[in-house]
C-alpha cells in the first residue's frame, strides 16, 4: 500500500477540516499547513482582519504546476484546476482566504530565503502603518520535497527578530 502524502498526513494530524485543500497544487499545500501551524500558536485573533499582512517567497514561483499544467495542454486538454495555481500567489490567496486576512499580501521570488528582505518588507508595512503585524513564509515544493519556513511577526515584536535569528531558525541551527 503506497504511502499517505506528506502534506496530506500532517492536515489530517492536526485535525483541519477544509475540503478546498484537496484540490489545491502541492506548493498551496505546503503553505496552507505552515500558515495553519504557524497561527494556531499565534495572537492572530487579536488583530483586525485587515491589520494582517501576508509576505511569501520562493525561488521556483509556481514551477512544478505550471509544468504540469503544461503537460494538460499537450494532451490536447488544459486542466482549469491546475491554471488556477500557475501564480504562486495563489498560495498566498488561500491562506487569506481560510483565515479572512484582509490585509497587504505579496509574494516574492527570490534565488534564496532571504531573511533580511522578508523583514524589510514587514518594517516598510509597519513604518506606513499599513500592518499590525505580518505572516512571513518560505515555500518551495517540487515532487516530494518540501521547504518551508513560516513565521508571524507582530510590529511590537519587530525589534526582537533580526535576519540572522531567522536564518538561523531556518537552517536549523
Amino acid at each position: 500500500m503506497d504511502e499517505e502524502p506528506f502534506l496530506r498526513s500532517v492536515y489530517k494530524h492536526i485535525g483541519l477540516t477544509y475540503p478546498k485543500f484537496f484540490k489545491m497544487d502541492e506548493l498551496s499545500r505546503l503553505g496552507f499547513i505552515g500558515a495553519e501551524m504557524t497561527l494556531m500558536r499565534s495572537e492572530l485573533e487579536t488583530y483586525a482582519d485587515d491589520d494582517v499582512a501576508v509576505i511569501f517567497s520562493n525561488r521556483s514561483s509556481s514551477l512544478q504546476t505550471d509544468l504540469q499544467f503544461y503537460e494538460t495542454l499537450k494532451s490536447g486538454i488544459a486542466s482549469p484546476a491546475l491554471f488556477v495555481y500557475t501564480l504562486p500567489n495563489i498560495e498566498v490567496g488561500e491562506i487569506c482566504i481560510r483565515h479572512k486576512l484582509y490585509g497587504e499580501n505579496n509574494f516574492l521570488i527570490t534565488e534564496r530565503f532571504d531573511a533580511e528582505q522578508l523583514l524589510e518588507q514587514c518594517e516598510a508595512l509597519f513604518a506606513d502603518n499599513a500592518a499590525k503585524a505580518v505572516l512571513i513564509g518560505w515555500t518551495e515544493a517540487e515532487n516530494d520535497t518540501h521547504d518551508g519556513f513560516f513565521a508571524f511577526i507582530t510590529a511590537s515584536g519587530m525589534n526582537e527578530v533580526t535576519a540572522e535569528s531567522l536564518t538561523d531558525i531556518y537552517l536549523g541551527r
